[in-house]
């Protein structure tokens, strides 16, 4: 497996490669380091048959210098191996995975966790987050082209992408394995219900943030929301709250609600669930820069349910949808807190409602099944090993 993220907080490459191993295969995960000597502070273990290879940290500078996936020290280590199948993870790591299942005669499977060339880059002059060049996104549209095109199989995390994406780039349609996490997990502690982790009062309500923060997260509607919900407490627990804390609490104090927003440090990603139980809801919404965030179906909505969270949710199709079939929350216009206000006072003030919503959600992952979205996978990798036998020939 090739990746460039952090590991820690990275959970469909942990379970990926958990479920592969889990079936035989033996995984070697291929990642740079978040910064010089970071693998020897971070050791992780992700169980028997899984081994993690951290390579020096500038092989991720590729990522910020257009086009964005040459990545020659990721390829480099690469083909110093000699697996049967290069996984890689997201389009940053597909073209040197391409290259290095080219050379080594493997098969190539691409996991696309976003659709890379209909997300958003950091532009400096503007110093904000924007939509891809036209001729930027046209490289990447070529490689995405290629993979769809050239490779043992394609991989990605819900049925709006994948359609599109086959409709708009040909090739074939990927399949659709969604972020459901394994609920069996055993946190790396215990958690009391998140109420009483804080000092909160069991009467309160408490609304849930659970995940990244910052300018492309679009919580400050939410907050600003905290206005018309006098009785909601809303907890933000995430990374970078260091960076971004501040400006969330200067805008509570503007609304009246500086004393309702609760800021929290991020926990490992297989302690969400445990951690987030004791809510009363979770939210989850992103702006509307493009359709990479507009046909999301996160982690952190699935992490929810798995808490027995009642969800609201912004009112994007692949979110809308889940919420809807499964009759788990309510949906919200993202920009306006007014909207988010109404949902919310909803579930504030109509008990039996959240109730119905807290029953369902207790329900909803066993329809939803976790262990079969990641058979999948499983399933996937043991037809290439099928058909890698079926070429090599009966043996001696």
């Amino acid at each position: 497996m090739l990746v460039v993220s952090d590991l820690r907080v990275d959970p469909r490459v942990e379970r990926e490669a958990r479920a592969l191993a889990s079936a035989g295969f033996g995984v070697t995960v291929i990642c740079p380091e978040l910064y010089q000597g970071s693998s020897a502070a971070t050791v992780l273990d992700w169980g028997p048959g899984v081994s993690i290879q951290h390579i020096d940290w500038t092989a991720a500078s590729f990522m910020s210098e257009q086009p964005g996936f040459r990545a020659d020290l990721l390829y480099a280590a690469a083909v110093r191996t000699k697996p049967f199948a290069f996984h890689a993870h997201d389009l940053s790591t597909a073209y040197a995975a391409m290259a290095a299942a080219r050379y080594r005669g493997a098969h190539l499977v691409v996991d696309f966790h976003e659709w890379f060339s209909e997300n958003v880059h950091w532009d400096v002059a503007a110093s904000a987050w924007v939509p891809y060049r036209d001729d930027w996104k046209r490289e990447l549209q070529e490689l995405e082209r290629r993979c769809l095109a050239e490779a043992s199989a394609t991989v990605t995390v819900c049925d709006s992408i994948a359609d599109a994406m086959h409709t708009e780039l040909g090739g074939a349609r990927p399949v659709v394995i969604r972020n459901i996490p394994d609920i069996s997990r055993t946190p790396s502690r215990d958690y009391p219900p998140l109420k009483q982790q804080l000092g909160l009062p069991e009467s309160s309500f408490v609304l849930l943030w659970q995940g990244g923060t910052g300018p492309t997260r679009l919580i400050e509607p939410i907050i600003e929301a905290l206005a018309q919900v006098p009785e909601c407490i809303f907890v933000i627990r995430g990374p970078s709250l260091d960076l971004f804390g501040t400006d969330y609490l200067s805008l509570a104090r503007r609304v009246g609600a500086e004393d309702r927003l609760k800021l929290v440090p991020a926990v490992p990603s297989s302690d969400v669930v445990a951690a987030a139980r004791g809510a009363d809801a979770g939210i989850w919404t992103l702006p509307a820069l493009c359709r990479n965030f507009t046909f999301a179906l996160p982690n952190k909505i699935f992490e929810y349910l798995a808490a027995d969270l009642p969800v609201l949710v912004a009112n994007y199709p692949e979110a809308k949808r889940l919420v809807e079939e499964h009759n788990v929350g309510l949906t919200f216009d993202p920009y306006d807190p007014n909207s988010i206000a109404l949902a919310l006072n909803r579930l504030v003030r109509e008990q039996e409602l959240r109730l119905s919503f807290a029953a369902n959600a207790k329900s909803a992952l066993g329809r939803l099944d976790a262990a079969s979205e990641w058979r999948k996978l499983v399933s996937l990798y043991g037809g290439l090993s099928d058909a890698l036998g079926a070429r090599r020939g009966p043996s001696k």
